[in-house]
């Protein structure tokens, strides 16, 4: 019997480490073999961190989007936990600046596809952020396109920080989503709390193609045969020379050389430059002894006390032409 694979996708901050806690601590009493395979775009392990303890195998794969700079990597990962470990599941956590078309494709690889099923990607979406990540105006061209198609190719939408947007805001947010992708059921949720047995009843659903009509899906006039992912594109009525997200992102980690003061370093995250889409990590704060787990994103900062402390004191940041001489000085000023 093929592995059944989930894939959950959704922009950075979005809450799928949280979805995925949660989902893996339901599955814990169903004795089931489960893998994840969890895709983090810097050197540093952060996420993959969060799932220690629920007794299922961890395969990361680091420094890199498993969209496209690092596709051979997870095919050779997918093949190894199939090959090692035979799990009737695998859970791929993509890294939030992912096109879930991409992935799909590394999914179709020839030594794959008849030992896999896809049962269905997740896309979990932050209702308080989607429709600036969305805009034009806000965005730019290749974050729009990556945001969009998160949703355009979900079978199953999460809409995640509800308690965080107005009823109105959330009601606009559910008729974007409706509008690009209308297949797909759409759940509400706050820190990620949905009934999870919809999770595994997830089904493909068949996507509405949206023809550009001033770009038309190309012709193949050379000789030979197109790769997987033109076929796949040119299916689905997608032009394939626009660069993805993960190639005008940037990301780089800052190692703590002590505790930190605890006020300094939260006014210091919510000052953060827009540019900076994402920072997380690690820390100690002066006078506690527990580890202290922060996320941080354009419009929130959280902080979570963390019992294990196998984990190095590190921030990673995420975004676009970052100034990282500057953040590393403001972040120095942490300490007094």
């Amino acid at each position: 019997m093929p592995a059944n694979v989930y894939l959950l996708t959704g922009y950075l901050g979005s809450g799928k480490t949280t979805l995925l806690q949660k989902w893996l601590t339901h599955l814990r009493v169903q004795n089931e073999n489960v893998v994840v395979l969890m895709n983090e775009m810097g050197e540093e392990d952060i996420d993959g961190e969060q799932l220690q303890g629920f007794g299922f195998p961890v395969k990361k794969l680091l420094d890199g989007c498993i969209c496209c700079s690092i596709k051979g990597e997870l095919t050779e990962g997918l093949r190894d936990i199939l090959n090692s470990l035979q799990p009737d599941r695998i859970l791929i956590e993509t890294t939030g600046v992912a096109d879930p078309i991409d992935v799909i494709d590394t999914l179709t690889h020839p030594e794959l596809y008849d030992r896999i099923e896809l049962k269905g990607t997740i896309s979990v979406v932050d209702a308080s952020r989607f429709l600036d990540l969305n805009s034009r105006f806000a965005s730019t061209a290749a974050l729009v396109k990556t945001v969009r198609n998160q949703v355009k190719y979900a079978d199953l939408i999460l809409l995640n920080k509800t308690d965080m947007a107005s009823a109105e805001l959330v009601e606009r947010v559910k008729q974007k989503l409706a509008k690009l992708n209308p297949k797909a059921p759409i759940h509400q949720a706050v820190q990620a709390n949905i009934d999870l047995a919809w999770l595994q009843a997830v089904k493909r659903v068949e996507h509405v193609r949206e023809p550009d009509s001033a770009s038309p899906a190309p012709v193949q006039t050379t000789i030979g045969r197109m790769s997987t992912m033109d076929r796949l594109k040119q299916s689905l009525g997608l032009k394939t020379s626009t660069p993805s997200l993960y190639n005008s992102i940037d990301t780089f980690s800052y190692t703590f050389t002590g505790p930190v003061d605890e006020k300094k370093f939260e006014d210091f995250l919510y000052d953060l430059p827009k540019n900076v889409y994402r920072a997380k990590g690690y820390v100690l704060f002066h006078g506690k002894k527990e580890l202290i787990s922060f996320q941080h994103t354009d419009n929130q900062v959280l902080f979570f006390p963390f019992e294990n402390f196998g984990p190095k004191l590190v921030a990673v940041f995420i975004g676009e032409g970052m100034d990282q001489q500057e953040i590393t000085r403001k972040l120095s000023k942490c300490y007094g």
